[in-house]
């Protein structure tokens, strides 16, 4: 008689493999990349900063024209409300915007605008509006620092769009007494450059 080998037999039943827990972590993992993806797209966003002014062309101003330099300093780091400083070199003269409701700044701007729209050549306006304009381009320097919205409320001070004392669009203006200034050059800095 011949011996039987003695070993373990197994039969299987039929098995089958639970997907659930595999899908439950990979949908888990997803989750964890796409809320981690998300948090440095806003980092980063934070830390775009202004392309130095080394790779801009440089400015020609027409034949007989003058420009006008307008720095503008931000302190977004620091202060609540944030501090900007506005300043016009060529007349020394500094004016503090002091955050969004304050608008003395802008008014002395004005001022100081009107001095020199006063004092420039000018021509009428070729789009037949009747409004004289005055031969000057002005400049906004701004660093990194300053709040976008300061520049837009400069740009809009130069065009003598805006009622100062409410910084709200003009309701009506007669296009001859307008003051505008309508040759706007943008150009950038870092923080501290002069």
């Amino acid at each position: 008689m011949a011996k039987r080998k003695k070993g373990l037999h197994f039969t299987f039943g039929d098995a089958e493999i639970d997907l659930v827990p595999m899908i439950d972590c990979i949908f888990l993992i997803l989750l964890f990349f796409m809320l981690c993806g998300r948090i440095t797209l806003d980092q980063r966003s934070e830390q775009i900063t202004v392309p130095p002014t080394k790779t801009a062309n440089k400015l020609k101003d027409p034949k007989d024209w003058s420009r006008v330099i307008i720095n503008v300093y931000g302190s977004t780091k620091f202060g609540d409300p944030p501090r900007n400083t506005i300043e016009i070199p060529s007349i020394k003269q500094k004016w503090n915007s002091k955050g969004v409701n304050d608008y003395s700044g802008y008014q002395g701007l004005r001022t100081a605008l009107d001095r020199i729209y006063d004092a420039a050549a000018k021509f009428p306006d070729p789009k037949g509006s009747k409004m004289m304009l005055p031969k000057v381009v002005m400049e906004i320097r701004a660093d990194a620092d300053t709040e976008y919205r300061v520049v837009e409320e400069i740009q809009q001070v130069l065009s003598d769009t805006l009622d100062l004392s409410t910084m709200q669009p003009k309701k009506s203006s007669d296009p001859a007494s307008a003051r505008p200034f309508v040759n706007i050059d943008f150009t950038a800095r870092k923080p501290g450059d002069k």
